[in-house]
This record gives C-alpha cells, structure tokens and sequence, in this order.
C-alpha cells in the first residue's frame, strides 16, 4: 500500500524531489503525494511531467493535522531546512520519513535520524551514521565510516571518503571531494568544486583546490 505524503515549498528544490518520487514509484509504489504547502499559493497547482502536485495551503495546514501525516522538508537551504523543521515539529502529528530514492545504494547498517533524504543516484557505504533532516543531492557519495550531523547539505556530486565527519548545518558545495579522514565544523560552507585535504573549522566558508578558509560566517 502506498504511503500518503505531502512536501513543503514549491520551489526547485521541491520539484526536482516530486520528479524523483514518481520515479521512484515506476519501479516500487510507495509513495502517494497528497500535495504541498508554501508560505503563498502563487505557484498554485504544480505539474511535474505527469504528476500534478495541489496547493494544499499553509504551514497552518500542516500545524493543525489531527492525524499522523508523512512530511518532506524540500529545501536545499540548511538554515530554511532547520527552521521548518522546528515550526513543524510543534506538532506531535507530524512524521517525518527518511526519503530513500531511486537508483541509490545504502548500507543495510547505515544509521539514520528522521526527515533525511536520499536523492538518486546516491551511494551511502558501511558504518555510516546520518542525523536529522541531512539531505544528499543528486549523486552524492559517503564513504565508509562517514558521520553526518544534522541539517546537513551535500550538493550534486559531492564524494566523501571515508571515515569523514561533516558538523550539523554545514553545506557542501556541488562537485565538492574531501579526502579520507577530514573533520568539518558545523555550519562550514564549501565553494563549487573544492577539494578538502585537511580539517576545516566551523562557522566559516572554504574554497579552492586545495579548499581554504576564505571568510567567518556573519
């Protein structure tokens, strides 16, 4: 039986992700998407190839549920992923899956928090622990070992080696590789195609191959 599921945002993030799930359905039906909410119905009604995707209203709408309901948080932002997380959270009624996509390879062992998404194409390897509401973009890879804090980033295309830890509210900028071993902060941003080869601080943005300490967060 399918799983009855609504997304949040009505933006790229949220299409591409509603793309991704009736993919997915093509080759194992699990998903059932109800429909979305955003802050406006501006965007109104969304079609997605053959998918059409409802307004359904509000944060309100979710905030009110009397009833257990499944909720994605599309958002590629860490900062906007942990501040709807948190407003909706309010709600006891509110679940939170773990998004697992199509074409992806995760450990059996793999240990995860709630609310985390799996784009396709993704690779997550043994002895991998993910927190709450981290999200891997299309083709992201985590190597042996790995450990991930919440609200976490991975762009397209990122590589983990192993045994790599990644601070909670950190994001990873797309085609970034870290080597084997590395310590990330929390809340640390890397350019587009840096290459990380030692520890990086949190709080600050990093760039370049190799990735360097550009600027503290404001």
């Amino acid at each position: 039986m399918k799983q009855k599921l609504i997304l949040t945002g009505a933006g790229g993030c949220m299409r591409e992700l509603l793309w991704q799930i009736e993919e997915w359905n093509r080759i194992e039906n699990t998903w059932e998407v109800l429909g979305y909410v955003d802050i406006s119905d501006e965007f109104g009604d969304v079609r997605i190839g053959e998918c059409l995707c409802p307004y359904l209203g509000t944060d309100q709408y979710l905030l009110d549920k009397k009833e257990d309901t499944n909720v994605v948080i599309c958002a590629g932002s860490s900062t906007l992923r942990k501040k709807i997380a948190e407003k909706l959270m309010v709600n006891p009624n509110l679940k939170f899956p773990n998004l697992i996509l199509s074409d992806t390879r995760v450990c059996t062992d793999v240990e995860m928090g709630q609310g985390n998404i799996i784009s396709m194409d993704c690779r997550v390897s043994t002895n991998v622990c993910i927190g709450n509401f981290t999200f891997l973009n299309i083709g992201s890879v985590v190597c042996h070992d790995g450990r991930l804090g919440d609200y976490v980033t991975l762009s397209p295309d990122v590589h983990l080696a192993g045994a790599v830890t990644v601070g909670s509210e950190s994001e990873l900028g797309m085609g970034t590789r870290v080597i084997q071993g590395i310590t990330i902060g929390e809340q640390m941003i890397t350019g587009a195609g840096s290459v990380v080869v030692r520890d990086l601080p949190g709080a600050c943005t990093a760039v370049g191959v190799p990735a360097r300490v550009r600027k503290p967060q404001i």
